[in-house]
């Protein structure tokens, strides 16, 4: 049985209120990581010449990363699809050779 030691790290984000959240221990710099870049992203948005309130900010920010996902998971599923059909492209050139 694999029991998988979780932290719980407080998560402060630019203009949020601060929360807990559950993360797997060996994954824990991951998630700072992530929060890091999260709060370098929300200061650019929320100070400058026309700074969004954090709620705008927040919301760019989702809508950033929401886009990057939906990107990244198509390009994958479009390789997926290629390596699919390549594979049965294989099959039926090697019909019969045995």
């Amino acid at each position: 049985m694999d029991n998988k030691r979780e932290h719980r790290i407080t998560v402060k984000i630019s203009g949020v209120e601060s929360f807990k959240l559950p993360v797997p221990e060996d994954e824990e710099s991951f998630y700072r990581n992530v929060i890091e870049k999260i709060n370098g992203n929300m200061s650019k948005l929320l100070y400058g010449i026309d700074p969004d309130s954090p709620t705008v900010a927040l919301a760019k920010l989702s809508l950033y990363y929401a886009s990057i996902l939906y990107r990244k998971t198509q390009l994958i599923n479009s390789q997926t699809q290629l390596l699919e059909d390549f594979e049965k492209r294989l099959d039926s050139l090697l019909e019969g050779t045995d």
